[in-house]
């Protein structure tokens, strides 16, 4: 890469070893974090990582033989996408769209919550003892033995 030149808007350090074999644009990213929303446990595999990120990406290693290739990388937490700049608009144009239905949601939600409440304790321990209860006598029952 770097008998290529490398332009001024890259953050690569091409002179590491192992170093990138692309140009890349210092990344925009949410300062959500994606493991304080990602309720699977899935981004525990990429603690750190923002929910969002976007950043130019250009390969154009031996450019004579594979060409030159630039695009927009939407990171999404623990996954990434690798779009087209036409593509990159047109992801930009649904988050819009996105965006509105949103906050539509968002405000429906913070409504609806007026009349969440906490359970009692107490009541949730009886239920869960009920529970496990209920689930050893089908243990040990002949049908689940078969």
């Amino acid at each position: 890469m770097l008998r290529w030149g490398c332009p001024p808007w890259c953050v690569n350090d091409h002179a590491a070893p192992h170093a990138a074999e692309w140009h890349s644009a210092f990344p925009a990213e949410t300062k959500l974090r994606d493991a304080a929303i990602d309720s699977s446990g899935y981004s525990g595999n990429g603690d750190g990582l923002p929910w969002l990120s976007a950043q130019v990406v250009v390969s154009n290693d031996k450019p004579q033989a594979y060409g030159r290739r630039t695009q927009v990388w939407l990171g999404y937490g623990v996954h990434l996408g690798e779009l087209s700049p036409a593509e990159a608009r047109e992801a930009l144009e649904e988050m819009r769209g996105f965006v509105n239905r949103l906050e539509h949601v968002v405000k429906q939600a913070e409504e609806i919550a007026r009349d969440d409440f906490e359970g009692d304790p107490e009541i949730a321990r009886l239920d869960r003892e009920a529970e496990d209860r209920r689930i050893q006598v089908i243990r040990s029952s002949p049908e689940h033995a078969a």
